[in-house]
């Protein structure tokens, strides 16, 4: 039903509860600008989500770098647990005179850098069932290992080889400290991975 003439003439003579134009413009104007404003700051926060991690990234690599840069020496050395034949008497004088090989139990160390290593010292472990190391025995340190140098062989430390039993010694893991030419202390444990040390080590310290 259409508005009766009473009804429209009251509106028409209350123009106040609607506004006029002036009004609705600015309204609308003031809406246009909060959403305006709302859509700017949607678009900063995604730019700076990016920019953020674009950073992030970039400080990632540098310290990824850094650290290789860092290890770049110390990643080229490396022991490994194994054992030499003895040479005693001739080989062919020994099979005819049917003597078994005997052989000597220790570890290789080996720096393939171009630069030399430092008071490089081995440590032996035998592992028990439960994984767990039931002793450790330590070599002498070698004061200097040269770059590019034969594989340095260091014999089991006498003690170790005297209380350790024939079936024992093929299970022995060893590690490696060393020092590096910039001065830094390194760890290649038992398993082989590299630890950079906080600070001289206590067994550097010891042997000082």
């Amino acid at each position: 039903m259409p508005p009766s003439p009473v009804t429209l003439a009251y509106l028409a003579a209350q123009p106040w509860q609607f506004g006029d134009v002036a009004t609705w413009i600015s309204a609308i104007a003031s809406v246009a600008t909060v959403m305006l404003a709302l859509a700017a700051s949607i678009v900063g926060y995604r730019v700076y989500k990016v920019e953020s991690g674009r950073d992030a990234r970039a400080e990632l690599d540098r310290r990824e770098r850094a650290a290789d840069e860092r290890r770049s020496q110390a990643s080229l050395v490396s022991t490994w647990y194994g054992r030499i034949e003895n040479e005693i008497t001739p080989r062919r004088t020994s099979f005819l005179m049917g003597l078994p090989p005997s052989y000597t139990w220790g570890a290789w160390v080996a720096n393939a850098s171009n630069l030399p290593i430092y008071d490089a010292a081995l440590r032996f472990y035998l592992p028990g069932a439960d994984g767990s190391y039931v002793g450790s025995w330590s070599s002498e340190p070698t004061r200097v290992v040269p770059p590019y140098s034969k594989d340095l062989f260091l014999a089991l430390p006498h003690n170790a080889a005297e209380l350790l039993r024939e079936d024992e010694r093929p299970t022995l893991e060893v590690s490696l400290e060393f020092r590096d030419a910039a001065g830094r202390y390194w760890l290649r444990d038992g398993k082989g991975y590299l630890h950079e040390l906080p600070s001289v080590p206590r067994a550097f310290t010891q042997r000082q």
